[in-house]
């Protein structure tokens, strides 16, 4: 999954590098993530690791651990300076000068930028010093991963980094529950490394990755930190902080979107009630997506990305061509195919997945899958502002997941393309779901060309019921047989003029419904 470069301009300030005038820098920092049903809890308030608290100093290396993450600077060349374009973080997992970071932090696919510098820290109550140029030696712009090493001092000498190191952690062996910590820059200019802690909240699959994909955490992580350390209690790295969406780090939503039919009118628009997604939508990419690349580069072999690596565009595409449909829910994915598929799935399972076919798409669009549970949105669970790589036509799936079984409810999975919803569906977990017969008897004098039997609380209306130019005629019925529940129903014709329209429709037992004029 390709992530928006965390870019930061602001006022500058002049550090002699490379005997070159100065380096400008500065920051305007974008502090900014699918699946669980764990509550998503309070996000703590990042905080500068100035001289460490009592409590802070008792866990278990700190110190080490925060001269270990160092700040990566991407400087472009003006005039006689070199100023920067944006920074990020990265950890130092080896004695010879590698450092683990996120593939946007190093991104130079559009030669944005001249050099890598590398920031390290004296005090972590002080800004980092710069001191070292870096190049790339791996990176995975899908995963979002690279590796580079550090190779001289600022004015060019060959130069190994006097850094301590931090162990690669098994990302596998991460539960619900278990503690992490995470260290980073927030941004350049004056900021000093930051030290938050939070639990793992959940994690989420990805098509074409086999196991986790993210693991998802409730901690805060500010834009600049993208490209950290998040540690164990042993001190091991199990992630990389990855901004995975977008936030203003203030407490109320940074987003309110158009994505559920709240007053029933059958058109989602400004006439709805928006969805609020967002303030932290904070996401790790497990270490252990970034083992092949360390192995490559230790093994003096040329890393083969998972998937071609096109910069990231910026926007302006044409939507009216994309068609999402088939969407349909199973209970796991093996090898990219359903493991079982369920009208409504039992008590229990621990991967929630919609399918769904589609046509007309182009790598690089934006796209987000939200979850909602109950009629409440799941943002750990969700896909949020990501850069589609699926290719024009084909099948896709997402997967919301709770390693310890997710909670009874209602599931609903709704599916966007640059900001315009394309598709959704919904499926009962757990409770007494048999299927039942509901018959619907068309009496009018029109054709019955749409059918929506929506689960009651589900976001939207999801999929027509009927098939691919089906119809009812006057005087036909057509028989469904939908898992016991609560539904709404509407009923339209070919010129979408609403035939009949119920809400909260008692289909726990067999029922008929006849549309007249």
């Amino acid at each position: 999954m390709l992530l928006k470069s965390t870019r930061r301009f602001a006022t500058f300030v002049a550090i002699g590098m490379l005997g070159m005038g100065g380096l400008a820098c500065g920051s305007d920092g974008e502090p900014a993530p699918t699946a669980t049903s764990a509550p998503t809890q309070a996000a703590p308030s990042p905080t500068a690791a100035a001289e460490p608290t009592e409590e802070a100093a008792q866990e278990p290396g700190i110190k080490e651990l925060a001269r270990s993450t160092v700040q990566i600077w991407a400087l472009q060349l003006v005039g006689d300076s070199l100023e920067p374009v944006w920074s990020g973080s990265g950890s130092v997992i080896s004695e010879d000068g590698l450092v683990l970071t996120n593939a946007h932090v190093v991104d130079d696919r559009l030669d944005e930028y001249d050099e890598l510098g590398v920031a390290v820290l004296n005090r972590t109550d002080e800004p980092p010093e710069p001191a070292y140029l870096a190049e790339i030696e791996a990176v995975d712009y899908a995963l979002d991963l690279a590796v580079i090493r550090i190779v001289s001092d600022l004015d060019g000498n060959p130069a190994t980094a006097d850094l301590p190191t931090v162990d690669l952690g098994d990302s596998d062996d991460v539960e619900i529950g278990d503690h992490i910590r995470i260290l980073g820059y927030p941004g350049i200019g004056g900021e000093t490394i930051t030290f938050t802690d939070g639990v793992v909240s959940g994690f989420t699959s990805e098509r074409g990755l086999t196991g986790r994909a993210w693991i998802k955490t409730d901690a805060t992580i500010a834009g600049g930190n993208s490209g950290g350390m998040a540690v164990n209690d042993r001190g091991e790295i199990i992630g990389v902080p990855t901004i995975t969406g977008s936030g203003s780090g203030e407490e109320e939503p940074v987003d309110c979107r158009y994505v559920a039919d709240t007053n029933r009118d059958g058109e989602i628009n400004e006439l709805d009630s928006c969805v609020p997604v967002g303030g932290f939508i904070n996401g790790l990419r497990p270490v252990n997506l970034a083992e092949p690349l360390v192995e490559a580069v230790e093994s003096g072999e040329q890393y083969v990305e998972s998937s071609p690596g096109e910069p990231e565009p910026t926007g302006g595409f044409e939507t009216s061509q994309i068609v999402f449909h088939g969407l349909f829910f199973a209970d796991g994915v093996t090898d990219d195919e359903p493991t079982a598929v369920w009208d409504a799935l039992p008590s229990g399972v621990t991967h929630v997945c919609a399918f769904w076919d589609y046509e007309g798409m182009v790598d690089g669009m934006t796209w987000e899958a939200l979850w909602f549970i109950d009629g409440g949105v799941n943002e750990e669970g969700s896909i949020i502002d990501n850069a589609w790589t699926g290719g024009d036509a084909g099948n896709w799936w997402v997967c919301i997941i709770d390693d310890v079984g997710l909670a009874d409810g209602l599931y609903e999975v709704v599916l966007s393309v640059e900001s315009e919803m394309q598709r959704s569906g919904a499926a009962f977990v757990g409770g007494d779901h048999p299927p039942v017969e509901f018959t619907v008897v068309n009496e009018s004098s029109r054709e019955v060309c749409y059918a929506f039997i929506s689960p009651t609380g589900a976001q939207n209306w999801g999929e027509d019921d009927l098939e691919a130019e089906e119809t009812i005629a006057p005087g036909a019925s057509r028989l469904w047989s939908p898992p016991a529940g609560t539904y709404d129903v509407l009923l339209q014709d070919c010129d979408q003029n609403t035939l009949g329209e119920e809400y909260e429709v008692d289909l726990t037992q067999g029922l008929v419904y006849t549309v007249t004029d």
